[in-house]
């Protein structure tokens, strides 16, 4: 897994950004308000310390969603001293190992002990920028925060994360990114597509529900997705990404024919299915007529393109990853970009070709 992790890294000297996922073990829905409240503190100081910045997010009860910026480390970090490493720790001195950390680190500067102290520098550089450590991290942290509160052991999560490489902004053209548009209006729809809200901003554990009730963090991730520009006010993006998430979307009833069938009662996560999105059996039949869904009903079902399609953006960008990766490619492919079905996706492009249950109703 770590191979194939290592292969979806984006190129190396520029900014990357990736969809992440991880689910629970046996995909139970552990997680009330408390454990959610819980997840945000630990995700946000994870963030200080690491360099990473969300761009949306979403905790559900049995899983979340990420959307992750994640700079070069050697750009990120030029000029810094071993100073500028240790106290990054510092956003973690309330944890006994950190405080450890940081009592030997004063130790050994009172004694003159300049290498060990850079050894421990250098150990923190390489917890930072990375977006497989950050994860590790934080799901460890909510693991041992989760155990202690309700008295259990052993494993959290059903295993490693899942990621997908998204194109960014053209910095040259100063042109947003539809790949990170996209994917950030699919994560804030995830309480919609569950049944559990009939409004996303009526979720409090997203992305978009922080940003109305006023989070700087949240309209400032909210608005580079939407924008692809960090200095643009929230009400100049508020109404454009409004739109998309509160496209018309037909209401999902859980009719017990469909229930008999497999469509109705219960979104593949387990929840009861409410208001948002399309039937298993609408969508199946969009599908059979050779129709296509507009995107943004589109992003009211669940799109397996955002969570298992690798690499998603132009054909340009996508074509250029598989070009810097083509010894892992059969001498038959030609080319990396493949068009995504079920919707009018536009120009966007991924690089694996979902072709069994692409898209489907539920969480």
């Amino acid at each position: 897994m770590r191979k194939i992790r290592e292969f979806l890294l984006g190129p190396e000297g520029q900014t990357n950004y990736y969809h992440v996922v991880s689910r629970t073990t046996g995909r139970d829905i552990l997680f009330e308000d408390d454990e959610k409240e819980t997840f945000r503190i630990l995700m946000l100081k994870q963030l200080k310390f690491s360099g990473l910045r969300a761009l949306a997010w979403c905790f559900m009860g049995n899983h979340f969603h990420l959307l992750l910026e994640v700079a070069d480390r050697e750009l990120a970090t030029e000029g810094w001293s071993d100073e500028d490493y240790i106290k990054r720790l510092e956003v973690f001195k309330s944890e006994w190992t950190s405080k450890l950390v940081l009592d030997e680190v004063e130790m050994f500067r009172q004694n003159g002990a300049t290498e060990k102290v850079r050894e421990i520098a250098e150990s923190v550089k390489a917890r930072l920028f990375d977006l497989s450590m950050f994860m590790k991290e934080l799901k460890l942290k909510m693991t041992l925060a989760y155990n202690r509160k309700h008295g259990r052991v052993g494993t959290l999560w059903e295993g490693p994360f899942k990621s997908v490489l998204l194109q960014g902004a053209d910095c040259e053209s100063g042109e947003g990114s539809d790949a990170l548009r996209m994917v950030a209006a699919y994560i804030d729809l995830n309480p919609i597509r569950a049944g559990l809200a009939q409004a996303p901003e009526g979720y409090r554990w997203c992305s978009y529900a922080a940003a109305v009730a006023g989070v700087r963090g949240a309209r400032q991730g909210l608005c580079y997705a939407v924008t692809g520009r960090s200095r643009v006010g929230w009400k100049k993006v508020a109404q454009e990404y409004r739109c998309l998430l509160y496209a018309k979307g037909e209401t999902v009833k859980a009719d017990q024919n469909l229930r008999r069938q497999g469509y109705g009662g219960q979104t593949v996560d387990g929840y009861e299915k409410g208001k948002g999105g399309f039937s298993r059996a609408e969508i199946k039949e969009v599908l059979k007529s050779g129709g296509r869904l507009p995107v943004a009903e589109a992003l009211r079902c669940r799109v397996r393109y955002f969570t298992d399609g690798a690499v998603l953006g132009s054909q340009s960008y996508v074509d250029d990853f598989f070009e810097s990766k083509r010894d892992h490619f059969g001498a038959r492919r030609q080319d990396g970009g493949r068009k995504m079905r079920g919707a009018q996706w536009g120009e966007l492009r991924v690089l694996r070709d979902l072709k069994v249950d692409a898209m489907s109703a539920g969480g």
